[in-house]
């Protein structure tokens, strides 16, 4: 996987939603997340000596099926999962894992509602699972995904009250929790805070926006 083969994957969906009345000015939602993601996961992915591309690359692409999920009413780690398989299945990997922490899938009747009532896509993830088992890149994918919203590098509280927000329900203490674990197995990991690596990370070139979003993770909030 390269940038330029990644970017045209991205840039392909971003016309396909224009093309369907997305609105150019909006785009920065989708851009910054999944950019600001991939330079988490590539920052924690160095000091913890794992593949840094792998983990970028990863990262940059676990939501790809995002834009796809509205129109074909299919759950976006299943599409993006199809979308990648046979160009690399690391990658297609994180699509399909990156949205459930440490792998726990609980029933269908729980997710009916994410998996658009299609049984046969949650069967696809609960096997996948079953037969694949967690490695530290599906952590690092699910733990970067927390880490990074519309404007910037945010900390797991400011990204679980956002969630929280968009569905109109309160705070769910279930991916507190989950989220709080991903960050502590990752500290220990690398021997310090996760929360330290983002002043080192760049986000220049990275962040757009209308108006221009600015990363949250100042050194005084982490201090």
């Amino acid at each position: 996987m390269n940038f330029n083969y990644a970017n045209e994957l991205i840039l392909r969906e971003k016309k396909l939603e224009l093309a369907n009345g997305r609105k150019e000015e909006t785009w920065y939602l989708f851009h910054n997340h999944i950019f600001g993601a991939a330079e988490v996961a590539r920052a924690i992915a160095e000091a913890a000596g794992m593949d840094t591309n792998r983990a970028y690359f990863s990262a940059l692409l676990h939501d790809i099926g995002k834009i796809r999920e509205g129109f074909d009413r299919r759950f976006h780690g299943v599409i993006g999962y199809e979308m990648l398989k046979d160009e690399n299945e690391d990658i297609a990997r994180a699509c399909l894992v990156h949205t459930f922490p440490f792998n726990r899938l609980e029933s269908f009747e729980h997710y009916r509602k994410i998996f658009f009532d299609k049984k046969e896509d949650y069967d696809l993830l609960a096997d996948y699972i079953r037969s694949h088992p967690l490695n530290d890149y599906d952590l690092l994918v699910q733990m970067a995904d927390g880490l990074a919203n519309a404007y910037g590098l945010v900390t797991i509280e400011e990204r679980v009250d956002e969630y929280a927000r968009r569905h109109g329900i309160e705070p769910p203490q279930s991916m507190l929790c989950s989220m709080y674990e991903l960050k502590d197995y990752f500290d220990r990991k690398i021997g310090r805070d996760v929360y330290s690596l983002f002043n080192r990370i760049s986000t220049k070139d990275v962040f757009i926006g209308y108006p221009a979003p600015q990363a949250k993770m100042q050194k005084e909030r982490i201090a």
